[in-house]
């Protein structure tokens, strides 16, 4: 797991370090000074509305109701007095970001637990406690209503998923009214087995399926962007004494005990079994698809009805753009830095005669691909790797934090491919490694995957795609066959055979180093990690393909061998490549093909695998 020393700053009473206030009490500390300090860091945060000000604010909402002893007076009136200003609707004046799914779940979920403990408090509103109560349970209620029927709008997200995993764990442990309580703990379970169904073990646990929000720490390695780990080892059994606030909650749950001693929530073995089980296929359909959102009654404008697609991050998509921008513009969103970009169709007879639809189509800004939208993932697990795709997944069109294809090596490494929206030396998503300027067409059949792309939707001249492939990391690596787009590596018992268009070739690591600052942005990669070759640039025209195969059952020189073996056809025209093992086939816009057969998974909803494996959750 990723070494987080440098992040320690206090002491606890046993002498390990904790750099927040959730880690301090959990490991027994009880300084006053020190909790003040600690309660001070999220308090200056949260006052200055930053984005992700709401993540903070859960944080310090799980302190007023598990720490209030520890705190003392004072300090748990200040926390209560900024809470009470905190804006629980939408609104402008704040960098905040406050309609993704995980900021909704925090949102509604502060709010209400402050308004169950503090009913006759008044809140910045002039409302009563009693008001901002009901008006959590309707947004509460509505949205676990769309995420109990539809699963996570960000789904497979290993650095998202443990947000929402902490706003659920803050609702069991604390919410009083039942009905919502209730959902939330089914909710969290269908995220836990999410979760565990497509972890993997390889020198630490892996869950990095493709997925709707990945950022280039979380696809690269499971060391540094994995985090959901320290939960996934608690709820494993392990004694887990070091972990981040958003970790913590889910962690303080995994304990916390009702008034007659019981657990809060307990995991079933069977579910906790699931990372251990060996070569198994994991079939999830998850997130709204936009094109139902008239099905679903949602059409006519209001403002509960906008956030529905809200909750996917469908700000800007062409199908529901009018009655968003005309939401952002009375709420006054519009004027956040996020969304500035959008303010010049922030005019009413844009969104009112729906012109907006229309030319929205044409005037790509960077929203395009912002849409997380459902999902169809496919997910092999055997007993140290990982391969999962999302099948055809916005195919040729642009992905904003989406990864379509990831393959799970080691705890180090992960492979995948984009197709840059910027050219290297620029940050942000999309941009170089997030996101991508054209989805590919994915798909894999267990330790089989593949992805395509049609290079002519490039943007801005880049007619490229690029491979992460860290040959620096691997135990060894082949590259003889590099000219020919063929690259081998072997990396703790798992190896791996890359086929790629002819032609390919690494950018210097020197040059790497130098521009790639996309990579280290934000510092959660330390700069000069990768101080070896590891992108890898494709630049012919027309069609790009990249075929995997991975096996554990062999050592790296009989697997090169048997590498030496299999065939591959590209059709050029078509788009479709031909591969030896399993007979596969896949057409950049046609089928998917094993042994001659088309390949159809049947992929099913959270709640349909609960209603045939845990009905008893479901109650």
């Amino acid at each position: 797991m990723k070494d987080r020393k440098r992040e320690y700053n206090y002491k606890s009473v046993n002498g390990l370090m904790a750099s927040n206030i959730i880690e301090y009490i959990y490991q027994g500390g009880r300084e006053p000074e020190t909790i003040r300090a600690l309660i001070e860091n999220l308090l200056n945060y949260v006052r200055a509305r930053k984005d992700c000000a709401d993540f903070r604010a859960a944080y310090l909402v799980r302190s007023l109701c598990e720490y209030e002893k520890e705190l003392g007076p004072e300090l748990y009136n200040e926390i209560l007095t900024e809470l009470l200003t905190f804006p629980y609707d939408d609104c402008g004046g704040h960098s905040m970001c406050t309609w993704t799914e995980n900021h909704r779940l925090y949102t509604a979920g502060n709010e209400l637990l402050i308004s169950e403990k503090h009913p006759d408090a008044v809140f910045a509103d002039g409302k009563d406690g009693r008001y901002h109560c009901a008006h959590a349970v309707e947004n509460l209620e509505r949205g676990f209503a769309h995420m109990l029927k539809y699963g996570f709008c960000e789904w497979g997200s290993n650095n998202y998923y443990a947000e929402t995993m902490a706003g659920l764990a803050n609702i069991v442990q604390f919410a009083k009214n039942e009905s919502v309580r209730k959902s939330a703990k089914t909710a969290l379970y269908m995220l836990v087995y999410d979760i565990l169904s497509q972890t993997v073990y390889n020198n630490g646990y892996m869950y990095n399926p493709c997925c709707a929000r990945a950022y280039v720490d979380n696809k690269t390695s499971s060391t540094h962007g994995n985090y959901l780990e320290p939960q996934i080892r608690e709820m494993l059994g392990e004694k887990m004494l070091l972990f981040k606030d958003k970790e913590g909650c889910m962690i303080d749950l995994l304990h916390a005990k009702d008034e007659q001693g019981n657990p809060l929530f307990e995991i079933p073995e069977s579910m906790l079994r699931l990372p251990s089980e060996g070569a198994k296929e994991t079939l999830l359909k998850e997130g709204i698809n936009i094109d139902d959102y008239g099905k679903e009654g949602f059409a006519e404008y209001s403002h509960g009805n906008v956030r529905y697609a809200f909750m996917a991050g469908a700000i800007s998509d062409h199908r529901v753009i009018a009655h968003n921008i005309r939401y952002l513009c009375e709420t006054g969103l519009i004027d956040d830095g996020m969304l500035k970009d959008l303010k010049p169709f922030g005019k009413p007879f844009l969104y009112k005669t729906g012109i907006l639809k229309f030319i929205k189509r044409f005037v790509p800004i960077g929203f395009d691909g912002v849409s997380m939208e459902e999902g169809n993932i496919y997910t092999y697990t055997d007993r140290n790797y990982s391969v999962s795709a999302a099948y055809d997944y916005r195919v040729g069109q642009v992905l904003y934090q989406q990864n379509p294809l990831a393959l799970n090596l080691s705890h180090d490494i992960s492979l995948f491919a984009t197709l840059p929206f910027h050219e290297m030396g620029k940050t942000g998503s999309p941009g170089y490694w997030i996101g991508s300027a054209a989805a590919s067409r994915a798909a894999a059949y267990r330790n089989f995957a593949a992805c395509i792309f049609d290079v002519k939707h490039a943007r801005f001249g880049l007619k490229k795609t690029h491979l992460f492939f860290p040959t620096g990391l691997f135990d060894e690596t082949d590259l003889s066959q590099l000219s020919e787009g063929i690259l081998m590596g072997t990396v703790s018992g798992v190896n791996v055979c890359v086929r790629t268009n002819p032609g390919v070739h690494f950018v210097p690591a020197k040059e790497s180093l130098e521009k790639d600052v996309a990579l280290y942005q934000d510092e959660k990669i330390p700069a000069g990690l990768y101080n070896f070759e590891y992108d890898l640039i494709n630049e012919k025209k027309g069609f790009h393909f990249y075929v995997f195969e991975v096996d554990n059952t062999m050592d790296f020189p009989e697997f090169k061998e048997l590498m030496k073996k299999r065939k591959l056809i590209f059709d050029e025209k078509r788009g479709a490549v031909d591969y030896s093992f399993y007979s596969a086939c896949l057409e950049y816009k046609g089928g998917f093909f094993i042994d001659g057969m088309e390949y159809k998974p049947k992929f099913k909803r959270l709640h349909e695998i609960f209603e045939e494996k845990y009905p008893e959750l479901l109650r």
